[in-house]
């Protein structure tokens, strides 16, 4: 009787989901969005806080962390509301201005990201270069503003008459419609953000990755030279390469999926809904693992988020 009741139930959802697959599709977007929340809110806190993270690299971090507060926190709402129901229950208007809002804040993560590679990349490849590139905080800052006016001009044109927005229901989203006709558009998008930025992070981090093995090899000749053992590569160069290679992956796996979900539909492919609702909850992944990448993962970071959680020990107990 109660199995009757359920599928009763289910034949109402226009996806044709059982309860428990609405229940945990649910329960998983809400956790993504308030862990999202929390940990970018932590690394603001800690960074704002904190006077030792005020190199110019943490600006980037800052703002990164920014802009995935900002989808969890305007973006995410619609997209939990969208998987509940099945369908879109605000606004046809509210659906362009929705897709709109979740390109330019997914284009300034996506963007700033390479932001933060290309600096890596000048501070260890191009040393000589890096006063010329990155002088001060406040040009820091305003390169972070230009990620923000380039975010916003690759995602309004569908807004003006370039490229359609439509709603999806197998993906919960409103988004541009990647059909074979707006071929342009999809290629600005796909190939210009999401690609470009996936051969800048390869390149500059490659390029890291070959500086420092060299500065390691040149250490152990010298060592061995001078007579003395030879030395490991030292722990920060360790670091530094295990947290680029973390940042390759996860970018890889994230913007990747994404990537190949939009080729597929340019071509006209047909994906399935469980294909299509787990690349949502894939790309949303980013917002949750950038704190721990370029947060936690950082020893300076670390202690930093150490020294404010005993502040606030003490001042609860004050």
């Amino acid at each position: 009787m109660q199995n009757n009741s359920q599928t009763e139930q289910s034949s109402h959802d226009p996806l044709g989901r059982s309860l428990s697959e609405i229940g945990l599709e649910v329960a998983l977007s809400i956790l993504f969005c308030i862990t999202s929340i929390f940990g970018n809110l932590l690394v603001v806190y800690v960074v704002y806080k904190d006077s030792r993270l005020k190199s110019l690299t943490y600006v980037f971090i800052f703002n990164l962390a920014l802009t995935d507060i900002s989808m969890a926190s305007l973006h995410m709402p619609f997209w939990i509301t969208t998987l509940r129901t099945g369908t879109w229950v605000f606004s046809e208007r509210w659906c362009g201005l929705s897709a709109a809002l979740m390109m330019t804040l997914a284009n300034a993560s996506v963007l700033t990201m390479g932001l933060i590679a290309f600096n890596r990349y000048i501070r260890v490849v191009k040393p000589a270069l890096y006063n010329s590139f990155f002088p001060s905080k406040r040009m820091a800052i305003f390169y972070c503003v230009i990620v923000w006016i380039a975010s916003m001009l690759f995602a309004t044109p569908p807004l003006y008459g370039w490229g359609k927005i439509i709603y999806y229901p197998s993906y919960a989203v409103c988004g541009f419609d990647w059909k074979i006709e707006n071929i342009s558009y999809a290629i600005v998008i796909g190939g210009g953000v999401i690609n470009g930025t996936t051969v800048s992070l390869f390149y500059c981090y490659y390029k890291i990755y070959k500086t420092l093995k060299e500065s390691a090899q040149n250490l152990n000749t010298h060592s061995v030279q001078d007579g003395a053992a030879s030395s490991a590569r030292p722990e920060t160069d360790v670091r530094l390469l295990k947290t680029c290679f973390t940042v390759v992956c996860v970018f890889l796996m994230s913007w990747g999926t994404v990537s190949i979900a939009m080729s597929l539909e340019t071509a006209g492919f047909l994906i399935p809904r469980e294909i299509s609702v787990s690349v949502v909850f894939i790309m949303n992944t980013s917002y949750l693992v950038n704190p721990i990448i370029y947060g936690i993962m950082n020893p300076q970071f670390k202690e930093a988020f150490k020294s404010a959680l005993k502040l606030g020990c003490l001042n609860n107990n004050h």
